[in-house]
């Protein structure tokens, strides 16, 4: 009984690690349909937080059973997280950061990744769900926080992997020049006052 509970858990963590490092290609098939700056300033924001970030997460589009649960920007960190019927309350943290520290998360990066995008995982516990993963690529880092409430299912962080993608900061720098008027500063941008 001892070894089939071990068996089907070895299972599962295999089934979900093998999921979530499938859906690391979105980073880089970032495109110019992602991150629309009308539905607010956050993202914009979250560019200027981070100028050397290359790519910038945004909300895609919501699962049903998901909700926007807020955000915190400031100079050198970026984040949003979002709240789940299932997972629970900040269920999922985004951030973005210039860089972040790997040391002894595992490289899950998929093989049809794209844009020089590094995938990895770490802190992977199943019950109660919780793992980080890392999105490193040129300029930044964006880290997934993964903390679901004891019921929740571990599969529920493939839908709040749907939610979140990626957008191209060169895509941003020019949508806010032709939608707002305004000029970014950093990658694929004038240099900021700071060097970036």
């Amino acid at each position: 009984m001892r070894c089939q509970r071990s068996i089907g858990r070895v299972g599962a963590v295999a089934l979900v690690l093998s999921a979530l490092a499938s859906c690391s290609a979105r980073a880089g098939d970032a495109t110019e349909a992602n991150c629309p700056i009308e539905e607010g300033e956050l993202f914009v924001l979250m560019a200027q937080s981070v100028p050397s970030a290359t790519l910038i997460p945004c909300i895609e589009a919501l699962p049903a059973g998901w909700t926007y649960g807020g955000s915190d920007v400031s100079n050198a960190l970026a984040r949003f997280w979002l709240d789940s019927d299932r997972g629970g309350l900040h269920a999922v943290e985004v951030s973005l950061t210039a860089s972040c520290r790997i040391t002894g998360a595992v490289d899950i990066t998929n093989s049809t990744s794209e844009g020089g995008v590094r995938v990895y995982l770490d802190e992977f516990d199943l019950h109660p769900f919780s793992a980080n993963k890392y999105f490193v690529f040129p300029g930044g880092c964006v880290t997934y926080r993964y903390r679901f409430g004891a019921d929740a299912e571990a599969t529920l962080a493939l839908e709040a992997d749907e939610a979140v993608t990626f957008g191209l900061r060169t895509v941003l720098v020019r949508q806010v020049r032709d939608e707002l008027g305004l000029t970014l500063c950093g990658a694929g941008a004038p240099p900021c006052l700071n060097g970036d």
